[in-house]
């Protein structure tokens, strides 16, 4: 295994110099270019930061010079923390109060809105320290004393709470994300990633270090594709795209748009699922789009990176829960309960796990990282370090892992306790249905129901009636004509209960 993930960048320059690495809509980048940019902004950054401390980024984020920029980061020895450029100020604003960045690193398009600010700290222009040639023995100095536990990564999530954690990834994390990601799924230097989702977003990290392990092309897909879904299917042809990974919600999008005919993606070979919960039949609209493909459903976190992974092999019924697979040999899952017992063997539990690329926790925050990580919760006598992943689940008689959804969307209305997520599997039976959630407002305890598609409030409410009791029926039902998104892609469920 390599000792630091730039051994995958100078191992690709040195093998493959001239084989584009990234590539977007307007420029590509060989290997031997990106190595040379890197170590230009790592020494440029060297002299105005110490090693290890954090520098965020922010990029045009369908770049290839965000790439290099986050590589140029860790160049100089330090932790990038990338940041959406169309990030609300005020978000920006409590990150930065979190990160206590040594510097932020920006391109020319975006340093009047990173001066606009204000935020005390240095702000280095990419375009100005490309100017500056790399130094060897600078980089060389930074390497020497470097560690496989120095962190690598900040990545900011809200979470349930809508407060910015960020979540602190170390170079041994991905180091060993990376090679089993890559035995897992048999990527090779042949495959072609196409990047969707934004580089603040843990998704994409299967986007960036497994194609620079393997010396293996990533097409950076451009941002309007996802609001124009002919556009995103005719890109991932052109462009001869293998691999795709995206939340589900991205894909209902993308399968609900009609832009998709059968045998329309016929190099697709890896259709990969994470963050959210499948749907069998937006799966089938893209199995019949792409028939050379496989249907990858994997279970993750920002602070966890995969945790069980699987490809399809059966059909399923529509509304059926979507298994996420064993669990990687080198992941351990415990279920238990409120009081942290194990529960029974094939009964449903919180779910506790820990592996080896699991974070080291949340910056400057011991609070929260003390609340989410827990040692040896069985109390068997070892330090074993376990994250609460706040989800619910249970293995199936295969020793597969079903997640039932959080912990938070259990309720009780009427006296009765009662699950969000199976007033949500309900709904997706109803012939016709496209796509939506419900949502439960704690103050006034109505529990609401959004909707696109054609299906009326009363057809959705004869149906319900046939299958869910009274008290878990909704009392409010709001028709959208398009679901609302964030930035990756998840549905954005704060946008809705603003609604309510």
């Amino acid at each position: 295994m390599f000792g630091n993930v730039l051994e995958y960048l100078e191992n690709a320059a040195e093998n493959w110099p001239d084989r584009v690495g990234f590539a977007d809509e307007r420029e590509e980048m060989t290997y031997a270019g990106l190595l040379d940019k890197a170590q230009r902004i790592g020494t440029g950054l060297a002299a105005h930061v110490s090693p290890r401390q954090p520098v965020a980024v922010l990029m045009t984020d369908r770049s290839v010079h965000c790439v290099a920029a986050l590589l140029g980061v860790l160049y100089a020895g330090c932790p990038y923390a990338p940041l959406g450029v169309t990030m609300p100020a005020e978000r920006l604003q409590a990150i930065f109060r979190q990160l206590q960045p040594s510097a932020i690193l920006c391109d020319e398009a975006n340093r009047r809105a990173v001066e606009a600010i204000g935020w005390n700290c240095p702000v280095l222009v990419y375009e100005q320290l490309l100017q500056g040639e790399a130094d060897a023995a600078v980089l060389a100095g930074i390497r020497a004393q470097d560690s496989v536990w120095d962190i690598l990564s900040i990545l900011f999530t809200s979470g349930s709470t809508g407060v910015p954690k960020g979540v602190a990834q170390s170079q041994y994390s991905y180091l060993t994300y990376t090679d089993i990601t890559i035995r897992k799924y048999g990527f090779t230097r042949q495959t072609v990633f196409g990047n969707q989702s934004p580089f603040f977003y843990a998704n994409s990290v299967i986007d960036i270090y497994p194609p620079l392990m393997l010396g293996a092309k990533v097409y950076i897909l451009p941002v309007q594709c996802l609001s124009f879904p002919k556009m995103l299917v005719d890109t991932l042809r052109e462009l001869h795209v293998t691999e795709l990974t995206m939340t589900p919600s991205a894909y209902v999008k993308i399968a609900g748009s009609g832009a998709m005919t059968a045998g329309c993606l016929p190099e697709l070979e890896y259709i990969i699922l994470s963050g959210e919960a499948a749907h069998w039949q937006t799966l089938q609209t893209w199995m019949q789009a792409a028939p050379n493909a496989g249907v990858w459903n994997f279970y993750g976190s920002t602070e966890a990176f995969s945790v069980a992974v699987w490809r399809l092999d059966r059909a399923y019924t529509q509304g059926e829960v979507i298994p996420v697979g064993v669990p990687f040999p080198e992941v351990e899952v415990l279920l238990v309960d409120e009081e942290d017992h194990p529960v029974p063997s094939g009964e449903k539990g919180l779910m506790l796990i820990c592996n080896p690329w699991m974070c080291s926790g949340y910056y400057r925050d011991a609070e929260r990282t003390d609340a989410a990580f827990v040692i040896d919760p069985l109390h068997r006598g070892y330090r074993t370090r376990y994250y609460r992943t706040g989800d619910m689940g249970r293995f199936n008689e295969r020793g597969q892992l079903m997640v039932l959804g959080r912990q938070d969307g259990q309720i009780k209305r009427a006296g009765y306790r009662m699950e969000l997520g199976e007033v949500e599997v309900a709904l997706r039976v109803i012939p016709g249905w496209k796509d939506g959630l419900v949502l439960y407002d704690q103050d006034s305890g109505k529990l609401a129901c959004f909707w696109t598609g054609p299906l009326t409030k009363k057809e959705i409410v004869a149906e319900l009636k046939k299958t869910l009791p009274r008290y878990a029926q909704p009392d409010t039902y709001i028709h959208l004509d398009e679901m609302p998104y964030t930035a990756t892609m998840k549905i954005d469920r704060e946008r809705l209960r603003k609604m309510l």
